[in-house]
């Protein structure tokens, strides 16, 4: 779970920032702060993944903040939230590498899409397996390259094949509308029921497969399985 601290010197704005962040599972608010120089003081003693930053507070204003941060070497990503949205205030921050640049009020669905492009930054960077061309790429490339990147990594975390994952996804675009129960697919991928069903449920937690229990199958009910945001039809292979 990612570890969150919130920078924000308006309590209200505080606590609904709060609500957003912890409307995902993986993050968890630690601290909450009115001011700059409190938040480094927690820092310096407690781990943190993530600071969500207001820029214009008292005492140690969101700039001034960003410049110690970083002059301390302190490795902690930054999502940037002001009502400013002068092209300066901007341009003064960028070099702090912040992961966003939030306008006030935003919506959830924005501050989700930053949540999301912290989570793609840190696992491309703490990705066992090293960085190589195609992640570096991927942080600063569009969504679609990210996304890819982050599945990779996500796969060889949890000992996956990522050719194999993608493989069996294509058979199943390629057959959209069919469902398949798990002893074809397994035959498809040239992998034993027991390897498959690993990549299966990886595919359903992330939500690009989905699977239902077919009680018309001719050998009674079978679990059968599908390419998500497809609706099957009532013919399922391999009966």
């Amino acid at each position: 779970m990612y570890r969150v601290i919130i920078v924000e010197d308006d309590p209200e704005i505080a606590r609904g920032t709060k609500e957003y962040v912890e409307k995902n599972p993986d993050f968890q608010v630690k601290a909450i702060f009115s001011n700059g120089q409190e938040a480094l003081n927690y820092i310096w003693l407690n781990s943190v993944d993530l600071i969500i930053l207001d820029l214009f507070m008292p005492r140690v204003n969101g700039k001034e903040f960003l410049y110690r941060l970083r002059k301390e070497n302190l490795q902690v990503e930054v999502i940037v939230m002001t009502a400013a949205n002068e092209t300066e205030n901007i341009r003064e921050v960028l070099p702090f590498g912040v992961v966003d640049y939030l306008l006030k009020p935003f919506t959830q669905a924005r501050f989700n899409e930053a949540l999301e492009r912290f989570d793609q930054r840190y696992q491309i960077l703490n990705s066992i397996s090293g960085l190589d061309q195609h992640r570096i790429d991927a942080m600063f490339s569009n969504a679609d390259a990210s996304e890819d990147a982050l599945r990779k990594t996500r796969l060889e975390k949890k000992g996956l094949e990522p050719a194999v994952y993608q493989g069996l996804l294509d058979f199943l675009e390629a057959h959209a509308g069919q469902a398949f129960p798990a002893e074809v697919l397994a035959k498809q991928a040239g992998l034993s029921k027991v390897t498959l069903r690993w990549y299966l449920n990886e595919m359903i937690e992330a939500h690009e497969a989905g699977s239902y229990v077919d009680v018309h199958a001719e050998k009674g009910p079978v679990m059968v399985y599908f390419r998500e945001g497809v609706q099957p039809s009532d013919d399922t292979e391999g009966d």
